[in-house]
Formats: structure tokens, sequence, C-alpha cells
């Protein structure tokens, strides 16, 4: 009864009871009326003056009216708990409809975030013809805002391919299909068009021919997601890597763009076109939908869309990229954004590429929550700079954006494999996605470099690249080389030998042009790389060669011992004298030690001297060894086997019997390095572009 009594009395006052029939009547007021009505009779009903029999009736009507108090309590409970119920429904239907509106608002404006840049390719493509053309406007100038005037490059190839006919050099069928890519005004048509005008009617037929194979490939889709891009954000290498390898897949005809956080601190003075797209896009993270807001823009001919958090935490809205506490929970927050934008944008992109562990966790999300929702097509690559940097975690932490901890903390898939009671975020990259490379070579595989992963490397062997980075050849080319006292070419050598004199010179060495020069840049070494270097020393000493390496720290531990033998040893980070270095030698000592250093060999053989580099190092795509007898004709490096100093003398020792007593041969190893092109638009690009296609 004090129940009902405080339950009654706590709600009286928020609860007005309705309208309700007689048998619902208040029964507090039924009470007072009944008193009132005894009262004016001179009888009061709550006294016992009328004995036991009153008295028991008085009871029972208190406790049916306390009876009918908590029967209307339960009923008015009820139709509260009800409308608490249809108000959430409300709620819920609303937010449903929110989302409905902010997806079509964003693929609104990804059609005209497309389009705008669908123009922009049409102006460039325009721009390039005009200016292969020498097409100018009435004024004499090149069009506005510096674009060139368009010139009727199609209606031009309409009318030689009527020539072709009628000179033989294709039939009518073969005119009819190149129509048909005039009248879908074929891109690639319009370049080989360009280039090839000047020429004759067969010339031109021979270079277009080939663009009517019903097997022909087309560009691809191809879709960076990372945390840099050169030159808006930079901290490492990445961002270089991004940019020259999208700009050479977009050279190729593929479609590339490259999905980044708006951080706080970015270089925004460098991307063209920015636009804030105006749309409240939600991204799910921690249990709930974050806003975020959507710029776009164009970084050298690259597309861009930033992803701005306006999430409580301020993840993006940092003084440095990287090196907070938070850093999983920032990151992990960015690689769902990323994928929520592109599933409410509508895009499927053929080739979704990640990089480093920040972006890693794409692969897991992708196959575990997006793949179903129409994407199943896409396929991912994961590319890493160093297996250094993995982010451990809790695997509770995985569920902040939507994935299931119990199913991916496992040996085969994120669980890590030296500490079991964490996940491992960069394996995970490993595990799902399709395929794997480095942004060097393949030294991050092996047993000296894996870091832990080795046996994850051993499991999914069948998915891993051997990839050298392209160069940048309007810095690395002896031809144009402005750190050089004498430029040269594969065609005429006599400059690199000057370049020798004049490094020797400075060093206080031989005069004697046919002594070999051996060169070794090492900027960071291990105690076992000492080991190397030592060998190598007296390997050169023993066989009357000259040995100069350049680098700091460690190096100078071998200071005394290069002076007693008659080494050199540069202390210098002096750019131009590593140029120098790497003309001057006749053989360079390839140590891998980071993704700097790993485009070594590729800068000596760009300068015509021959690398020394160790096996699992070695791209068999650009790297073949001169010791391989079927390899003769090609050869451009000589190769060890292990990394231990007797394999590396053994080497040495070859290279330099080679350079003395068989010239002709040594000539032959330094052109056929020289002749490769080693930019990115040459065997880098093209092997990107061969893995993206064996996935599709």
């Amino acid at each position: 009864m004090a129940f009902c009594s405080r339950l009654n009395a706590s709600n009286s006052s928020a609860i007005a009871f309705p309208s309700s029939p007689a048998r619902h009547r208040h029964p507090l007021a039924a009470a007072r009326a009944s008193n009132s009505s005894n009262q004016a009779n001179g009888v009061d009903t709550f006294k016992s003056q009328e004995g036991a029999g009153s008295k028991s009736t008085s009871s029972c009507d208190v406790m049916k009216l306390f009876n009918d108090v908590q029967q209307n309590m339960l009923f008015l409970n009820k139709q509260r708990i009800d409308a608490l119920d249809g108000l959430q429904r409300v709620e819920r239907e609303k937010e449903i409809l929110a989302a409905k509106l902010s997806l079509l608002e964003a693929e609104v404006e990804a059609t005209v975030s497309e389009r705008d840049m669908l123009k922009q390719e049409l102006q460039d493509i325009k721009a390039i013809a005009g200016e292969g053309r020498g097409m100018q406007n009435g004024k004499g100038n090149t069009g506005i805002e510096g674009y060139a005037m368009p010139s009727p490059v199609f209606s031009e190839l309409l009318l030689r391919i009527d020539s072709m006919v009628l000179t033989g050099a294709i039939n009518i069928e073969q005119a009819s299909r190149l129509k048909s890519l005039v009248s879908k005004q074929d891109a690639q048509a319009a370049k080989t068009f360009l280039s090839l005008e000047p020429q004759g009617d067969k010339e031109l037929a021979f270079g277009l021919l080939p663009l009517l194979d019903p097997n022909r490939r087309f560009g691809l889709h191809i879709t960076h997601i990372c945390t840099e891009l050169d030159p808006i954000a930079i901290s490492g290498a990445i961002g270089n890597f991004v940019l020259n390898l999208s700009r050479a897949l977009q050279r190729k005809g593929n479609l590339v763009e490259v999905i980044l956080p708006k951080y706080a601190t970015m270089n925004m003075d460098a991307v063209q076109n920015l636009r804030d797209m105006q749309v409240d896009f939600r991204s799910f993270f921690g249990g709930q939908w974050h806003r975020n807001k959507i710029w776009t823009g164009v970084v050298h001919g690259i597309a861009v869309t930033f992803i701005e958090s306006l999430h409580p935490g301020g993840f993006f809205l940092r003084d440095h990229f990287y090196n907070y506490s938070d850093d999983f929970e920032r990151f992990s927050y960015f690689c769902r954004a990323a994928l929520d934008y592109i599933l409410k944008s509508g895009k499927q992109p053929d080739i979704l590429h990640l990089h480093n562990w920040q972006t890693a966790l794409v692969a897991p999300m992708f196959w575990e929550l997006f793949a179903s929702q129409g994407s199943g097509d896409t396929r991912i690559v994961f590319t890493c700079n160093t297996f250094k940097y993995q982010c451990l975690q809790e695997p509770a932490k995985l569920g902040l954006c939507g994935l299931d901890p119990v199913r991916l903390h496992r040996a085969d898939r994120l669980q890590d494999i030296v500490q079991p009671n964490f996940v491992n975020i960069l394996k995970g990259g490993i595990v799902f996605s399709n395929k794997v490379t480095t942004m060097s070579s393949a030294y991050a595989y092996d047993l000296d470099h894996g870091h832990g992963l080795q046996s994850t490397f051993m499991a999914h062997k069948n998915k891993l690249l051997k990839v050298f980075n392209g160069l940048d050849v309007t810095v690395w080319n002896p031809a144009i080389d402005a750190n050089l006292p004498s430029r040269y070419s594969s065609e005429d050598l006599s400059g690199k030998v000057s370049c020798k004199r004049h490094l020797k010179q400075q060093l206080g060495l031989s005069s004697n042009d046919s002594i070999p020069l051996v060169g070794c840049l090492a900027s960071q070494v291990s105690d076992s790389d000492l080991e190397l270097i030592r060998a190598t020393l007296n390997c050169s000493v023993m066989k009357g060669a000259e040995f100069v390496v350049m680098g700091e720290s460690k190096i100078a531990e071998l200071q005394i011992e290069f002076e007693e033998k008659g080494g050199k040893i540069i202390k210098s980070k002096d750019d131009s004298m590593a140029h120098l270095l790497m003309a001057a030698s006749d053989i360079v000592i390839c140590m891998l030690v980071d993704e700097e250093a790993a485009e070594l060999p590729l800068i000596a053989m760009q300068y015509g001297s021959v690398p020394i580099i160790k096996q699992q190092e070695a791209s068999e795509g650009s790297v073949k060894d001169a010791d391989d007898v079927s390899r003769w004709m090609d050869a451009n490096a000589f190769i060890y086997r292990s990394g231990t100093p007797q394999d590396l003398m053994v080497a040495v020792i070859k290279a330099i019997d080679c350079s003395v007593n068989d010239p002709e041969r040594w000539k032959q190893l330094m052109r056929n390095g020289m002749s490769k092109d080693f930019s990115w638009d040459g065997e880098c690009v093209e092997a990107y572009v061969s893995a993206y296609m064996s996935m599709k």
C-alpha cells in the first residue's frame, strides 16, 4: 500500500488523467464524493459507530479504491511506454530519411565532381593536342590561362582514315572500326594520331590498327587511400611515391584519384580548384555516425578528395601528422570514413591501393563489411615502405570501426605472432590484400628485415611483388646533372672518366684512370654492414682497386683502418658529392637499409656504374646477374647470394677482374644498365599495371 501511495504521489502532478467511462472514474474523487454525502447525512463511514459490519464494509471500499488506482496507473504507464516507443520509431525513421538524403546529396555532388574532373581531363587533352600542333589563337598566343587553343584532332583523323583507305594502308572494314573510335573520341586514338601524323599513311595505320584489338587493355580506375601526398602533406617517402606513381599511371591512360585526411597543417596552396562539397557526410565510428566535411581538388593533375573529420576528438586538428597516443583511433576512423565515402558516392574503383599501417585496416574492413554491398569486383594492393612499424592494439578496439574482434583475432588473420594477445594492423593489410609490394625492393620480405612477419610472408608468398621505385630522371641523369663537372651518356662515356678524375683529385687518390674505383653510399649502417664494408675495403686493396665510402654515424669507426689501407671516407651529406660519387665509381656496393637506399642500384646503372647487390634485394625485372651465363647479353650487375662478407668479397673480386681484364664486356655491362628505362614511366609503372591487371 505504501508503494502504491508513493507511485501515485510521484505521478499525479505529471500525468493528466484522460476522460474515461464511469467505471474508470478517479477513485479518490469517488471517495471524496461518498464521504461528503455521508457527512451531510450526519454519518461518518470511517468511524466504527455501526459495529463490525460497517467497519468491514469501509475497509473493503478503501481496498477497492486503491486497487482501482493501481489499475489506472498501470494503464497510464502502458500508454506512456507505447508513446515513447512510437517517438523512438519516428526518430529512427527520421535518421534513416536523413541518411538517404545525405546519400542522395553525396551522389549528386560526386556526379558534379566527376563531371568537373572529366572537363579538366578534356581540357588537358585539348591543351596537349593544341601544343603538339603549335595551334595559336588569332592574337598569336596560346589561349586562356595558359591552355593552348584546341585543334580539330578527330576531324583531321577522320580525313586521314579516308586517305589511308585510298592509299591501301587499311581496308574498308578497318576504316569503319577506326571511325567508330573517332565517334567515341577515343583518347588513345587521338594521342597516337598526334604522334604519327607527320609520317605516311602506312606508318599511321601501323600505329592505329592495334587499337582495334578486341582484347585491348582499357584504363583502370585506381583509388589511393593514403596519409601523405607530395607536395601538400609530406612527412616521409610515401607522399612522393604516391604522387609519382599516380602521375605515371594516369599517363598510361588510367583514371587515378587519391583520398586523404584533411589535416590542419597542409600546403593547400598546391591544390587547384579546392572546393567544399557542402554535404553532410557521416561515417561510422565507436557505435555512432559522425559528421565529416568533404573537399575536392586537383594536385599535379591528380583528383584528390579530402575527408575533414568533425569527430569531437579533433583527430586531424594537430600540429603533426603522426606520433600521437590515439593514432590507431585517428587512422582507423579515416579508413572507415574513406570506405563509407566510396560507398555513398557510388564509386566502384577497380583497385584500392593502400599505404603503410595507417591505411592497412581498409583491407579487412573492405572484405568484412563493404565487398558485399556491390563492390565485390574491387581488388586491393597494399604497399609498405617498411615493415618495422606495425601498430599492435587490443582486439576489442577493432569494434570501433565495426569489425568483429573475435572473428579477426586469429593466427591466420590479424593476431600478432610475437604478442598473441594483440592484433597487428600491418599484418591485416598483408593478409587481406590481393597483392603486397614494398616501396623499394624485396628486402623487407627476407629473414633479416621481416620484423617478426616472416611466417606471414611465407603464408602469402604468392601475393608478394618485387618492384623497384621509379627514378626521378630530372634529378638522376648524367646527361643533364648539374652536379657533375662533365656530363655524359651511354653513347659518349668520356664525361664519366672526367668525373672519376675530378673526385680522385679531390680525395688525393691515384691519378691512374685504369685503377678501378669502388664506391659506396651508406648513410645508415648496422654492425653487420660495417663488416661488409670492411670486407670490401680489404678485397679492393688486395685487388689493387680504390674504395671510397660516403656516410656518417657508424662509418666513422672505420676511419683509422681506411686511412691505413688507402681507402677514403667522405663524412658529408652533400647531395652534389653523392651525385659525383655515383658518376665517378666503376663499381657501386649497394646496401639497402631503407627505402631511400633502395634506389641505389638503379642510380648506379643510370650513371654507368655496375652495382653489386644482395640476391634478396635484387628485383628480377631490373637487376640481372653478370655471373649468370643465360643473362650475359643483358646483364647489368653482380649479385652475391648471402649477406656474409665472404660472399660479398667473391662478387667484388669478379667485378674488379672483369673491369680490368675484359673491358669490352665491362662496357657492355655499363651500357646495359644505362639503356634501361628506370623512370616512373618505365618498368615501375608497367609492373604495377601488370599487377593490377592480373587481379582483374
